[in-house]
């Protein structure tokens, strides 16, 4: 089923983009930030949505959000100012997504992320009440069978059985399963700043 996002085609017509955010450094996006905010900005040029909202809050120690760099990153491309709003809170998926129900009339929505996290992403957002169908990159640098590809599988697949866990069992055990693994993977997982310099170095 992941597979079969990866190759997902161009999607249609839609009210608005919406970018999930992931590391910047010092207001540079990640190589895998900057693929997403690309795949955005060749949907823009394609006139299938009116407006873009890149997400995502900051870590301690950070001077920019994601959504601030994405912003930059958009208008620097040619997309007009006057169509992106930031939205630089949250700092996972479903906080991000929070965040912009609560303060946006998105519409119809194309959720823009990597191949792997799209069918995680487009549930949470339908979960959160948004009309959305996610539109991964083809260039984020995660790619079979690289090491980091097979970590985000991981990840990716331990969210989704997060996702049933909360549809079956409710919210608290679902909470509890994402606190362990998140937890198992900041053991297992380098920090962010070696997971960005590892994939520069490729």
């Amino acid at each position: 089923m992941l597979h079969a996002y990866r190759r997902r085609r161009r999607p249609s017509p839609a009210d608005s983009l919406v970018i999930l955010g992931t590391a910047q450094y010092d207001g540079t996006p990640s190589r895998q930030f900057a693929a997403r905010l690309d795949h955005a900005v060749g949907l823009w040029e394609a006139g299938v949505a009116k407006h873009v909202y890149p997400l995502g809050g900051k870590l301690p120690g950070d001077r920019f959000t994601e959504a601030e760099v994405g912003k930059r990153y958009l208008v620097e491309r040619g997309v007009p100012a006057e169509a992106v709003t930031p939205v630089p809170e949250g700092n996972d998926t479903q906080g991000s997504y929070a965040a912009l129900v609560a303060g946006h009339e998105v519409g119809r929505a194309i959720i823009v992320t990597d191949p792997n996290h799209a069918l995680r992403a487009e549930i949470l957002a339908r979960q959160a009440g948004m009309d959305a169908v996610a539109s991964p990159t083809r260039t984020s640098p995660s790619r079979f069978p690289s090491a980091a590809w097979w970590r985000t599988l991981a990840h990716e697949v331990g969210g989704m059985v997060v996702v049933d866990v909360s549809r079956v069992l409710g919210e608290g055990p679902a909470d509890r399963l994402e606190g362990l693994l998140r937890r198992l993977e900041a053991g297992l997982r380098p920090s962010r700043r070696a997971r960005h310099d590892a994939l520069t170095d490729r």
